[in-house]
């Protein structure tokens, strides 16, 4: 069997698995080229060739976890995020793209400070506290999760980006017994609604519910964020957060609640949905 026959098949199978077939012609190719250690170029160059025998059994025990609806994310243990790989596992939420903008905002701020101070609640895999750091050479930065689990996945991605030593991990709830005060909060806290879990994607039901859910209206996370915010912002200070959809008017509320908070602009994601705050303390 050529290489071209063994990856058509592959696609066939994750299309007949409901994946529609875009995502499973980038599935397939994904997998292929990361068990071989190829680019695309030398991939379809070899595309009439023999299926290479280092293929298996790898390659098909990743399609048959794929035809579950796993994300390739966890299949194949690492995700791209700031121009940055990172270790993924079940433990922890898959970065998304609209993420960065916490990032590009938190860098913002933090590169017209001495030494900033930095905070990220709810770390999960590390994405936002080592992209920051990974960035912002000056940035000192706490990232926080109540996952022991998750917290030894960011380790592992300090490790990997070289910040292990200006990113520290701390086991707790938001910023609870952390020393403050910050100049800049990091946050992409948990925003599903509890009620709307039978309703999501198959992929996404595969993500940890600690990293996703956050009460009946999905505003418990946010409002203990902002209490975090509210308690731990140096004066002057920014707290950059993502939320869900439709959460925008819910934002507002909670932040006009607060006296010593004040929202100042709402960034709307790439399908100009908005999903971003920039929040400053007073």
């Amino acid at each position: 069997m050529t290489l071209h026959d063994r990856l058509a098949h592959a696609r066939a199978r994750l299309v007949a698995a409901s994946i529609r077939p875009d995502e499973a012609a980038i599935d397939v190719d994904l997998y292929a080229r990361t068990i071989l250690g190829w680019d695309r170029a030398r991939l379809l160059a070899s595309q009439h060739e023999a299926a290479p025998p280092a293929l298996e059994p790898r390659f098909s025990e990743w399609i048959a976890r794929r035809e579950r609806r796993e994300p390739s994310a966890y299949i194949t243990g690492v995700r791209e995020f700031w121009g940055l790989d990172f270790v993924v596992t079940p433990a922890v939420l898959i970065p998304r793209p609209e993420t960065e903008f916490i990032v590009e905002e938190a860098l913002a701020i933090g590169r017209g400070l001495r030494e900033p101070r930095v905070a990220d609640v709810g770390t999960g895999s590390g994405c936002i506290a080592v992209a920051i750091a990974h960035d912002c050479p000056a940035c000192r930065v706490v990232a926080t999760d109540i996952s022991r689990d998750a917290l030894e996945v960011a380790r592992r991605n300090a490790a990997r980006h070289g910040v292990a030593d200006r990113v520290a991990l701390v086991e707790t709830a938001y910023l609870d017994g952390v020393a403050g005060p910050f100049d800049v909060i990091a946050a992409n806290p948990p925003y599903v609604k509890d009620r709307d879990k039978p309703i999501l994607g198959a992929d996404v039901r595969h993500e940890p519910d600690v990293a996703l859910f956050g009460g009946d209206e999905g505003l418990r996370d946010i409002a203990g964020v902002l209490d975090a915010a509210a308690q731990k912002l140096e004066g002057g200070g920014w707290l950059v957060m993502e939320f869900g959809y439709g959460q925008e008017e819910d934002v507002e509320r909670l932040v006009a609640a607060r006296r010593a908070l004040e929202l100042v602009r709402v960034r709307q994601d790439l399908q100009g949905i908005p999903r971003t705050a920039i929040i400053r303390r007073t």
